[in-house]
């Protein structure tokens, strides 16, 4: 009777462990993929701020440098965001739990770091844009 109540409450955590790797491991793809989504609706903004460079470079031929350095910026994130899209695998057949989240944990570091750069290329272009028309 002990042996069998020892055995249950062993298979019990054993089942409850797992279940909550895999709650653990969920919830860490959804962080990435919650911070890919933002970044892909941002991919408009980067698209449309190279428009609005590439037609001020074509009114003011003296301010084309400056149009390609910030060109350039938005083209680097949107090749990065491209590469690590290409990267990604979220197919963990089998991986250990440990692999998985060492697996996720990278990635979240390189998705928040695309953030970053994403982010300061669309900063930095819309206000060399603001400046540009302001003239």
């Amino acid at each position: 009777m002990m042996r069998k109540t020892i055995v249950t409450l062993f298979a019990g955590f054993v089942l409850f462990g797992c279940n909550n790797d895999k709650k653990q491991e969920t919830a860490l793809l959804n962080d990435v993929i919650k911070t890919h989504d933002k970044l892909m609706a941002d991919d408009d903004a980067i698209m449309k701020n190279k428009m609005a460079l590439k037609s001020l470079a074509k009114s003011d031929a003296t301010i084309k440098d400056s149009v390609a350095v910030y060109s350039k910026t938005l083209d680097d994130a949107d090749n990065a965001m491209m590469a690590w899209m290409n990267k990604f695998s979220p197919d963990f057949t089998g991986k250990t739990h440990e692999q998985v989240m060492a697996y996720l944990n990278s990635q979240k570091t390189q998705i928040l770091k695309l953030d970053t750069q994403i982010n300061d290329a669309i900063a930095t272009s819309n206000k060399y844009i603001s400046k540009v028309k302001a003239k």
